[in-house]
């Protein structure tokens, strides 16, 4: 993967997950310090529910007992059902009148929400809701019985709204009278509800609050100060729902603002780390295509050590390079020296010999003088000749100049060599010919250009092709010698040349491309080494391996951009399409 592309997989899944993070984080925070209001809204609605209702009780329990005992009321009305002798409906009908009104009046000047003038058997005499009056309620009737004291709860069922409910009586002459009043907790629930935000209502005796859910959030609250008294507190939760799905929008565009941020960070150091890097190896490859220079580092201290450490190994390869080639060289002159010692050592012994033979018939006077000059100068001409050759080809060896480099089509140069050793009006790409005529054959595949000395490349597939036709010429009718051209991986190109001889001899095979190594009669040995030599000049490889069926198989790998290192580069590399081509 580009490491642009990297950078930005990087930084997006970076700011992804950052954003992930403290959105996420963010929202829980959020909630949990929304969802802790609700709890401070219902614990503040508790403390003022309590408040006041304590409040209200105080004031309720000292509120109707004054009237019992000192008003004119209560004893008025006490007086008229004594008169009637506990009965109410023996009562005068102008003293109820009477009553009737003046209980509403009585209800509104101690704020209470119903008040309740009750004869001693249930009957109410007197009452804010008119409706009630004449009606009998034993409830009632116990209640004032009862003694007095701290308010009480009336629950809902009991005839109303849940309400704090307070009595007093007077009993005289066998003759009881009291006064009931409620004041309602409903208005008081719903003023605290409202001042706190929060819904609340009183719960009937053995009601339950609805649960908890996504739409409100609910707790039961008990009022120590009534007893039996338990408030339904409930909050709803729209205003959380509506708060996080604004944060969640507002996380989602600052998450898209971010990874935009994050991306186009990541293009520009993408760009500013790739461009150096791209640079560089572009320098790179020209360095190891064509002459040591030095390399650049832009983009950072990093870069710039890596330029540095690269310019340091050229030279050291350059120098490496130099001295190894001194070193080849002066191997290669030890062992061409050793092997011409040995090559002119041996032509020496006639020549000596027959040069001593002539001065001893000379100092005798011999008449077989004249008869043996002929012979004995005829042996030393040829051997001088004999030597004179091995000088010229090793002047040929020890002069084989540097590569002169240039684009060049190996497979034009290959059909050229072809059509130079194929028979007469034999086609060089099919290779028909007749029997007992060599064939000699090209297949080729679109390469590239290779940089090259054309000349060189002429001499090692000369080389090649003729060895193949003399190796299979001694011993078939049909000698054929096959060139095959084809791209390899790494920007190489190979060649082989392949003959139906006998191939090379075992025992020749790990001297094969050694100075002066030969099993021809007339071969002088030098003409593989050289090949190897040029092929390795070029930077690639040669190698001999025996063909399956028979045959010599010479296997060339060449570098497109040529040898690396030296001082001109390859300037085309340009494909040649597929097709014939002439020389």
């Amino acid at each position: 993967m580009p490491l642009a592309a990297r950078l930005l997989l990087a930084f997006g899944v970076v700011a992804i997950i950052a954003t992930a993070f403290v959105g996420l984080t963010l929202r829980e925070a959020s909630r949990e310090i929304i969802e802790s209001g609700f709890a401070d809204r219902i614990d503040a609605a508790h403390t003022g529910v309590r408040q006041q209702l304590a409040w209200e009780a105080d004031a309720l329990r000292d509120l109707l007992p004054p009237l019992c005992r000192h008003d004119t009321f209560v004893d008025k009305a006490h007086v008229e059902l004594e008169r009637a002798k506990g009965d109410p409906d023996a009562m005068d009908p102008t003293s109820r009148i009477a009553l009737r009104r003046q209980v509403p009046s009585q209800a509104k000047a101690l704020r209470l929400d119903e008040l309740s003038l009750v004869a001693g058997n249930g009957s109410v005499l007197g009452a804010e809701d008119a409706s009630r009056i004449g009606a009998r309620d034993r409830r009632l009737a116990a209640l004032i019985r009862a003694p007095g004291g701290a308010p009480r709860l009336r629950p809902a069922g009991a005839g109303g709204e849940p309400s704090l409910e307070v009595h007093c009586a007077l009993t005289s002459h066998g003759v009881t009278i009291g006064l009931v009043g409620a004041r309602r907790i409903g208005p008081v629930l719903d003023r605290i509800g409202a001042t706190n935000h929060v819904r609340l209502a009183a719960l009937g005796e053995g009601q339950d609050a609805p649960p908890s859910g996504e739409a409100e959030v609910v707790r039961v609250l008990d009022v120590a100060e009534i007893p039996g008294l338990r408030v339904a507190a409930s909050v709803s939760r729209a205003p959380l729902t509506q708060a996080l799905a604004r944060l969640d929008r507002a996380i989602a565009a600052t998450g898209a603002t971010v990874l935009a941020i994050a991306l186009g960070i990541a293009v520009v150091l993408a760009r500013s780390l790739s461009r150096p890097l791209v640079a560089l190896a572009r320098e790179t490859r020209e360095v190891m295509g064509g002459a040591p220079r030095r390399v650049e580092g832009r983009g950072g201290r990093e870069l710039a050590d890596l330029a540095a450490a690269f310019n340091a190994t050229i030279d050291e390869l350059a120098a490496m390079r130099k001295r190894l080639a001194a070193t080849e060289r002066i191997a290669a002159r030890r062992e061409v020296a050793r092997q011409i010692a040995h090559e002119i050592k041996n032509p020496l012994a006639p020549i000596r010999a027959a040069v001593e033979t002539l001065r001893r018939l000379r100092q005798r006077d011999d008449p077989a003088f004249d008869d043996y000059f002929e012979e004995a100068t005829s042996t030393v001409l040829g051997e001088v000749h004999r030597i004179a050759n091995i000088v010229t080809e090793f002047t040929r060896f020890a002069r084989l100049p540097a590569p002169n480099l240039e684009p060049v089509d190996l497979v034009a140069i290959a059909r050229g060599v072809v059509t130079l050793h194929a028979a007469p009006g034999e086609a060089t790409s099919t290779g028909a010919s007749g029997a007992g005529r060599p064939r000699v054959e090209l297949t080729a595949d679109p390469i590239p250009k290779v940089s090259a000395d054309r000349d060189q490349i002429v001499q090692v597939l000369t080389n090649l092709v003729q060895n193949g036709l003399d190796a299979a010429s001694a011993v078939r009718s049909d000698p054929r010698v096959a060139v095959t051209i084809g791209p390899l991986p790494n920007d190489r190109v190979r060649i082989v040349v392949r003959d139906n001889g006998p191939g090379v001899a075992e025992e020749m095979v790990p001297r094969l491309f050694e100075p002066y190594a030969t099993s021809k009669e007339k071969g002088t040995g030098l003409g593989l080494a050289i090949a190897q030599r040029i092929v390795l000049e070029h930077g690639g490889e040669i190698s001999y391996r025996k063909a399956t069926k028979g045959g010599a198989v010479f296997e060339i790998w060449l570098p497109v951009g040529g040898p690396p290192l030296l001082e001109k580069p390859p300037a085309d590399t340009t494909v040649r399409p597929r097709g014939p081509e002439a020389p």
